[in-house]
């Protein structure tokens, strides 16, 4: 009997105040989004859809981090993206020396995980590594030339480290660079706008909201009729449509 395994996983974990979501897209893009949401004054928790929240791209290698940090074999880790101005800090760490509660904390977002959380959360986390080590790691030799020779100095990505000594775990730093960002042109229309983000028609008919920010060309708000040339940043575009 053949098991079909899941293309993506989308796992949430809520709290009272604030919840996170971990997100693969699909096992051959080398990432995984995770989210944090909070809830608001009236009890309604906020819409990453509508661009509220905190949404970040961790890597495969920062992702082996998080999980180094909840087998136990590393006290926390800190990392960085760091992308023009803007600069977010990422901290997993264990609250004290138990090591029974495991701090996420993204930007000003922070989320407590207990068992059985942190056991639930380390097996899907181990699970999305090796399925992506697999498939999006791997091609044949014409693609990887293919990649290659598209690839220019300013799309690499530079991730340091520091360790440091605690208690007998180390604690990483890593920052990761981001030089340069993929953009994909899409025709859409604009159905509803928001101070931070944009509801959008495909030419498929699919809607989805995109954060102002992932744009990088002119739109006009005020045109709903007509399709619009959208230069937005990949990583939203696959986000919602795969």
């Amino acid at each position: 009997m053949n098991v079909k395994l899941t293309d993506h996983h989308n796992k949430s974990f809520f709290g009272h105040e604030v919840g996170v979501i971990i997100q693969s897209p699909a096992k051959n893009l080398p990432h995984i989004f995770l989210t944090c949401i909070r809830r608001k004054e009236d009890g309604i928790w906020e819409k990453p859809s509508q661009g509220e929240g905190k949404t970040i791209k961790l890597s495969i290698e920062e992702t082996i981090c998080i999980l180094e940090v909840l087998e136990r074999r590393l006290a926390n880790w800190r990392g960085y993206h760091v992308f023009h101005d803007d600069k977010t800090e990422i901290y997993v760490g264990w609250e004290d020396e138990t090591r029974n509660i495991c701090v996420f904390r993204i930007g000003d977002y922070e989320k407590k995980f207990r068992f059985p959380s942190t056991r639930f959360l380390t097996l899907l986390l181990e699970h999305i590594v090796k399925e992506k080590i697999e498939f999006a790691t791997s091609g044949t030799f014409k693609e990887k030339l293919e990649e290659k020779e598209e690839e220019t100095e300013d799309e690499y990505r530079v991730f340091s480290e520091q360790i440091y000594a605690r208690d007998g775990l180390h604690v990483v730093e890593t920052t990761e660079y981001g030089v340069s960002v993929d953009l994909v042109e899409i025709q859409a229309k604009i159905k509803v706008e928001s101070p931070k983000a944009l509801l959008i028609d495909l030419e498929n008919g699919q809607e989805f909201w995109i954060p102002k920010s992932t744009v990088h060309s002119d739109f006009d708000t005020q045109e709903r009729e007509k399709y619009q040339l959208f230069k937005v940043e990949k990583w939203i575009v696959e986000k919602n449509l795969f």
